[in-house]
């Protein structure tokens, strides 16, 4: 019988063990080494290059450790890094620069030299432009380069003629360089802002501004006053309107001395204007009682007699027939009422009473009054008045269609036109 050794067994695989985990030290150890090692690294920087030994995986940590920053400008080119090999890292320097080519601005991010800017930006420079840097020059921030043409001006400005050599700029920087100062609102030919590429011709014309302060009529209006107790459609002026007066400050352009427009910029009130007073009748008229119209030039004048105007006849613009027959000038009045004229006819506005021995019954007639307030108008002798026998030298009496509207005209000189 064999008796089996239990420590010995124990042992053996505890041994086992062990062994296990020494191969596995080792290999880590290995593995540690391994990634711990040591490479080189060139970083050419623009016109610097320094190399350094790291460890560093990443190019961020590289940089770093080179103590080297970038900005958005920069382009790194890393095709020869590999990290943990042997690498080159290169850095292409960008700069803020403005160019003004021919005249035009822009700003762009340029590398290197002036140059590579113009190869960059595929700008044409011809033997006649000149750079205001040699085209190796190197590039620092905020460097402005500047490429110009020589070009001839012919400047029109104050009378005379300016004949210049400068660059290629706009119109404003091209007077500023040859001495010629603008007014905020002088004209210039071609615009301001135009970039002058070539020989050309530039005209000035100086705008001035000068106040002027005028006296000026402030016409009235016209208040209205209804009167129910006349009919609709008559008028009459109660009162007279006045015009008023106002002074206007006007700002007056001038160019090149000449005045071409001018605008008011305010006006004060120094007489008020009193408008006149119309009273008109708001009556609905009776049968045979509508007031009738006569056209005058443009305008269509409403009149208090009720008859039309023949087409035959014709007023001017001064409220005259433009042809008549006899005229008669002298005090009117009015009167209202009544049932029958002296020829038979129903009284309305138009039918007028006269003296028979002086204007015949049937007698076609044009009245107005003397002073402009009233266009009786077409009118027909029909009447007999009673100033034939008192004695109180009436030329006619008008018939109107209320006695409010009779008081009103009272006694007045009227101007009475035989058509027919």
């Amino acid at each position: 019988m064999i008796k089996v050794n239990h420590e010995n067994k124990a042992w053996l695989i505890a041994r086992a063990v062990i062994a296990i985990v020494l191969v596995i030290m080792c290999a880590m150890t290995v593995v540690a080494a391994a990634s711990g090692a040591t490479y080189d690294v060139t970083i050419i920087d623009a016109d610097r290059s320094v190399t350094i030994s790291t460890r560093a995986e990443t190019l961020t940590h590289v940089l770093r450790e080179a103590d080297i920053e970038t900005d958005d400008n920069d382009i790194v080119i890393t095709d020869r890094f590999v990290p943990g090999e042997t690498s080159v890292i290169k850095i292409n320097r960008g700069y803020n620069i403005t160019v003004s080519y021919h005249g035009e601005f822009f700003r762009t991010v340029g590398y290197k030299n002036v140059a590579n800017v113009v190869e960059q930006e595929k700008l044409e420079v011809s033997d006649n432009d000149t750079i205001n840097y040699p085209l190796e020059s190197k590039l620092s921030d905020g460097m402005k380069i500047i490429i110009e043409n020589p070009i001839k001006v012919k400047i029109k400005v104050d009378g005379k003629v300016i004949k210049e050599e400068t660059f290629s700029a706009d119109v404003e920087t091209v007077l500023s360089r040859c001495g010629v100062e603008l007014g905020e609102d002088d004209v210039i030919k071609p615009e301001r802002g135009t970039v002058i590429k070539k020989n050309a011709t530039i005209s000035v014309s100086r705008v001035t501004y000068k106040e002027v302060t005028k006296t000026e009529k402030e016409p009235y209006g016209t208040t209205y006053k209804d009167n129910s107790s006349m009919y609709k459609g008559a008028t009459y002026v109660k009162s007279r309107g006045t015009n008023g007066e106002k002074e206007v400050v006007y700002k007056v352009k001038y160019v090149e001395g000449k005045k071409v427009s001018e605008e008011a910029v305010s006006e004060t009130i120094t007489k008020k204007a009193v408008n006149q007073v119309v009273v008109r009748g708001t009556k609905k008229p009776t049968p045979g009682h509508t007031a009738a119209s006569v056209t005058v030039g443009k305008k269509n004048i409403k009149t208090i007699s009720n008859f039309k105007l023949p087409s035959k006849y014709t007023i001017d613009e001064n409220l005259v027939p433009t042809s008549y027959k006899q005229k008669f000038n002298g005090p009117g009045t009015a009167y209202n009422g009544g049932y029958r004229t002296s020829t038979g006819k129903i009284p309305e506005p138009g039918y007028i009473a006269v003296d028979p021995d002086i204007i015949p019954y049937g007698s076609k007639l044009w009245i107005t009054s003397d002073d402009g307030r009233y266009v009786y108008g077409y009118a027909i002798a029909a009447d007999t008045g009673g100033f034939t026998w008192n004695g109180s030298g009436t030329l006619a009496d008008l018939y109107f269609n209320s006695e409010y509207e009779c008081i009103q005209f009272g006694r007045r000189a009227i101007t009475i036109y035989v058509l027919d």
